[in-house]
C-alpha cells in the first residue's frame, strides 16, 4: 500500500511536469505564430492595396511598364505570403506532434493512476469490516508497521479522495488537449485551403504579367524612345538636386552660429559639408536616430521601383539606375514630409511637375512628380504634413519619386521608412 501511494504521488508530479512543459512549448509556439500572423497581415494589406492600384492602371486600355511593376510586386507579395503560410503550417505540424506526444504520455499515466486506484478500492473492500482490519493489523511483522497501518486506515479516505481528484483532473486535461488538437488540425486545414487559393492567384498574376510583357515587346522602339526621354528628365532633376546641395553647402559657410556635430571631425570644419546651427544639429541627430521608423511619404502605396541599379522590366539589355524609390499610390494621394525640417527648394521638373526638397540638418528628403505644391521655400514643416499632391500621368498611374540624401550621398529610402 505504501508503494501504491508513493507511486501515485510520483505519477501526479510527472503529470504536473508534463503540463508545465506543454505550457512552455505552447507559449513559444504561440509567440512564433503571432509574429507570422502579423507578417501575413502586413502582406495581405500590401496585396489589397496593390490590387486597387492594378485596377486603376487597367482602366487605361494601353499596356504599360507600370502595370508590369505592379504585377511583379503582387507576385512577390503572394510568394512571400505562401512562404509564411508554409512556415506556419510547419509550426502547426510540430504543435500537433507535440500535442499527440503529450496526450499519449498523459493517457499512460492516467491508466497507471486508475490501476492504482482500483487496487486501493479493492483493499478498501477487503478491510471494510472491523474484523478484517484487525487481522490486517495483527499480521504486521512489527509494532512499527502495525502502527503505520493503523494511521493509513485513518488517512485512507482522504488519500482515496485525493487520488480520485487527481484522476479527474488528469482526465480533464486530456479532454481539453484533445479539443485543442482538433482546433489545431482545423486551423491547419484552413491554412491549406488559403494556400491553394493564393497559389491559384499567384499563377494568374504571373500569367497576366507575362502577357503584358509579350505585348510591350512588340512596341520595343516606342518603349526605348520613352525610356530615353524619361532618363533625360531624371538626369536633369539629379543635376538640379546636386546644384541645390552645392549652393546650400556654400551658403552654410557664411553662418556664424555653427556647432560641432556629426559632420565635424577633430573640431575642424570640413570644407565640403553643410554647416549646421544648433537647431539644425538637433534635427539632424534625431533624424538619424529615427532610421527605419520614418513614416511613408504617402499615406498609402506600394514600391514599384527600388533604389539602385536594376534591369528594365521589358528591355533586358537596359539597366535603370534609381537614386531613390518610386511609390505607386491611389489616385488623389498627397506627398507628405517624413520628418520635421525646412523647405530648401521648390523647383519645376522638365515634365511640367514640381520637386520639393526638405532639409533635415545634414539630411535631405526629395519629393518629385508633384502636381500641386502646398508649401514654399523657407517654410518649416512637420512630420506627416501634406506638402503637395502627387501627379497622375496619362497612363492612369499616380507615382511619387522619393529620395533621401546625406550631404551629397543618396541613401536607400527603404532603410529609413517603416514597414
Amino acid at each position: 500500500m505504501i508503494n501504491n501511494i508513493c507511486m501515485c504521488n510520483k505519477l501526479f508530479f510527472l503529470f504536473l511536469i508534463i503540463c508545465i512543459l506543454s505550457i512552455s512549448t505552447n507559449t513559444a509556439q504561440n509567440s512564433k505564430k503571432a509574429q507570422l500572423q502579423s507578417q501575413k497581415s502586413n502582406i495581405e494589406k500590401d496585396i489589397e492595396a496593390t490590387s486597387k492600384l492594378i485596377k486603376e492602371t487597367q482602366k487605361n486600355s494601353k499596356k504599360t511598364t507600370e502595370q508590369i511593376k505592379l504585377l511583379d510586386n503582387q507576385v512577390k507579395n503572394y510568394e512571400s505570403l505562401i512562404s509564411k503560410i508554409n512556415t506556419e503550417m510547419a509550426l502547426l505540424d510540430r504543435e500537433i506532434y507535440n500535442k499527440k506526444e503529450s496526450i499519449a504520455k498523459l493517457k499512460t499515466e492516467l491508466n497507471i493512476l486508475r490501476e492504482q486506484y482500483s487496487r486501493m478500492i479493492y483493499f478498501a473492500y477487503l478491510t471494510r469490516k472491523p474484523a478484517n482490519r484487525l487481522v490486517y493489523l495483527f499480521s504486521s511483522h512489527s509494532i512499527m508497521i502495525a502502527w503505520r497501518r493503523m494511521n493509513y486506515f485513518k488517512e485512507y479516505s482522504i488519500i482515496r479522495k485525493a487520488q480520485a481528484a487527481k484522476i479527474k483532473e488528469m482526465s480533464s486535461v486530456i479532454e481539453a488537449s484533445l479539443i485543442e488538437l482538433e482546433e489545431i488540425r482545423n486551423e491547419k486545414s484552413k491554412l491549406k485551403s488559403s494556400q491553394v487559393k493564393h497559389k491559384q492567384e499567384l499563377n494568374l498574376q504571373k500569367s497576366e504579367k507575362d502577357k503584358i510583357i509579350k505585348d510591350l515587346k512588340k512596341q520595343e522602339a516606342s518603349l526605348r524612345s520613352e525610356l530615353k526621354e524619361k532618363q533625360k528628365e531624371a538626369s536633369e532633376i539629379q543635376r538640379k538636386i546636386q546644384a541645390i546641395i552645392e549652393a546650400e553647402i556654400a551658403a552654410s559657410k557664411k553662418k556664424t552660429n555653427v556647432v560641432n556635430a556629426g559632420n565635424i571631425s577633430a573640431n575642424k570644419t570640413k570644407v565640403n559639408e553643410y554647416q549646421m546651427t544648433p537647431e539644425e544639429t538637433r534635427i539632424s541627430n534625431t533624424f538619424a536616430g529615427n532610421k527605419g521608423k520614418m513614416p511613408w511619404p504617402v499615406a498609402q502605396g506600394t514600391i514599384t521601383d527600388k533604389f539602385g541599379e536594376h534591369p528594365h522590366p521589358v528591355l533586358p539589355d537596359i539597366k535603370i539606375k534609381n537614386n531613390g524609390i518610386d511609390i505607386s499610390s491611389p489616385s488623389g494621394s498627397n506627398a507628405r514630409a517624413i520628418y520635421e525640417g525646412n523647405v530648401s527648394a521648390v523647383i519645376s521638373a522638365p515634365n511640367g511637375t514640381s520637386m520639393i526638397m526638405i532639409r533635415h540638418g545634414e539630411y535631405l528628403s526629395v519629393y518629385s512628380n508633384i502636381n500641386q505644391v502646398f508649401v514654399k521655400k523657407g517654410e518649416n514643416v512637420t512630420a506627416k504634413q501634406n506638402i503637395g499632391s502627387v501627379y497622375k500621368n496619362d497612363e492612369g498611374a499616380t507615382i511619387l519619386h522619393f529620395e533621401i540624401w546625406k550631404e551629397k550621398e543618396p541613401q536607400n529610402p527603404e532603410s529609413w521608412i517603416s514597414r
